[in-house]
Order: C-alpha cells, then structure tokens, then sequence
C-alpha cells in the first residue's frame, strides 16, 4: 500500500499536481471554461476547453514548462508557472495566451499561484528563504509578503471567498495536513487530522467546505471536510488515484483529475460524488483543472 501511495504522489508532483488548487471565486455564475496543464503535443503547456470538455485550445507554447494555471476573478487573465527564464517564476497572461508578464523574480522557486477574489493579489509558494513557504504578492509584481515561516514545507495556497484567509498544506504536524491561515499569518489552525495525507485543498466559492485530495486507503481520492474540521466525506472510491479537486462557481460541481482510465485525465462530478463525467482523453497527462470564475 506505501508503495502504490508513493508512487501516486511521485507522479503528482511530476505533474505539479500534489501541491496546487485553483483559486476560487465569488461570481455565483454558471461556468463555462477550464484551464488545465497537459504534455500533449510533447510538452507541458496550458489550455482550455468547455466545462463539457470540448472546443479544447492550446494557450501557452513554449519549449518550457508551463504549468498549474490560475484564473483572475474577471476569467480575463490567467495566472500560472513557467521556467522559461530558467528557474521557475509566476507569470501572467491574458486569457488567449497572449502579453505574457512575469512578476516574480527570483532565485528561488516560485510556484502554484491562486488569484486572490478582488483581483488585486496572488498567492504562491516559495523556497526563496530556505524551505517552501506561502507568500503574497500584488499583480504588477511589488508588495512581496511572506505569510508562512515554518521550518517545514508549506504548499499549496487556496483563498478563502472573502479574500481574508488562505488555506494551505503543511507537513509541519508531521505529515502533510491542511491549515488556515489569516491572509496577513495570523490566527492558524489545523483543518483536517489523521494518519494520512491531505493535500490539494480548494476552498469551495459558497465558503464553507474545502474540498481536497486524501490517502486513507492507500490511494487519493476526493474528500470534502467543513472549514472547522467537521463531516470529512469521501465524494470517489477507486482503486487509482483521483486529485486536485477544482470549485464551479456556484459551487455545485467539482473537476479533478484522475488515473481510474490507465493515464491522467480531467474528470468532473457533482459536488456529492455523483455524476462523474470524463472530459479529457489522451493518451499523454493532463491535470490541475481549474474553473473559470
């Protein structure tokens, strides 16, 4: 059973998938995009497609990695990761792939960015001081703020609706949790506990349920839990691996992407489980679903 999670957790990070969400939103309206990462056309780009996983379109091409996007509250630009300039940064374009901006800069990793609800912000992970902590920065690239300083990795930031919080994965506990956190590091507190992973969390846009990726069997799957830690319930059951779960705006559908049809692929289903949907199908890897607002 170690073995099999070890393995489903090597090749989610491989796809930058263990450790990123999409951000959320507070639009109330119905979608119609997903963004999504995928190394067809062999290498690892952006696209979009219909929340019915047609009129599928390549947004960024570069021999580089782009990964893990982001969509802004507007769904006019999206945020998301690329080495291009040699070391991985946070970048931001309009939603067509075009006037690309980068606005870190910096020695470090730079990774997983989530949109903050009014636009002005964004939050991302980075191990610029050492280990992997959650920062903020404004969108023109100024008012860098570290938010997290803990000697143990911390990944994966998820906004609250409000813009007031941030919800995240630390191994600081000992095994990867997810925490709470105030957007300017105060009040934290723990989220989910138990013996095994929990990661990927995504804070769901009604505000009261944070919807993540959980190894209990051995495997992940999809859990939801409320923000104070009550009614953890279990929403797919595999024998694969299922992740990065991803908020409809009136928060009554889930993407994630999953392993269940051999290779990774972009699923999505109401938010109690039912009706799984495929909506990617291609033999390379596709992942990290993210709605648009």
């Amino acid at each position: 059973m170690f073995k099999r999670q070890l393995a489903t957790i090597i090749l989610l990070v491989i796809l930058g998938l263990a450790v990123q969400s999409c951000n959320q939103n507070t639009s109330g309206q119905s979608n119609d995009l997903i963004a999504f990462t995928s190394s067809r056309n062999d290498n690892w780009d952006i696209y979009i497609m219909d929340s019915d996983g047609n009129n599928l379109e390549r947004i960024t091409d570069h021999p580089a990695i782009d990964t893990n996007p982001s969509f802004s509250p507007d769904g006019l630009k999206i945020a998301f990761q690329s080495d291009r300039a040699g070391n991985s940064e946070i970048y931001i374009m309009n939603r067509d792939g075009s006037d690309v901006i980068r606005i870190t800069n910096d020695p470090g990793e730079d990774l997983m960015p989530a949109w903050s609800p009014d636009g002005s912000r964004i939050a991302f992970q980075s191990n610029r001081e050492g280990n992997y902590d959650i920062y903020i920065i404004g969108i023109d690239g100024s008012d860098t703020t570290r938010i997290t300083d803990h000697p143990n990795d911390d990944y994966l930031p998820t906004w609250s609706p409000d813009g007031e919080k941030i919800a995240f994965q630390s191994h600081r506990s000992g095994n990867w949790k997810i925490f709470i956190v105030d957007d300017d590091g105060g009040n934290l507190y723990q989220v989910t506990e138990g013996p095994y992973y929990a990661q990927a969390p995504a804070w769901s846009p009604d505000g009261d349920t944070i919807a993540f990726q959980y190894a209990g069997d051995g495997n992940f799957e999809i859990y939801t839990i409320n923000i104070d830690g009550t009614s953890m319930t279990r929403l797919t059951n595999t024998e694969e691996g299922e992740g990065t779960p991803s908020w409809s705006a009136n928060s009554k559908q889930i993407t994630f992407t999953s392993s269940r049809s051999g290779n990774w692929d972009i699923y999505r289903m109401d938010r109690d489980g039912t009706n799984v949907v495929r909506l990617t199908d291609d033999p390379a890897s596709d992942g990290k679903p993210c709605w648009i607002p």
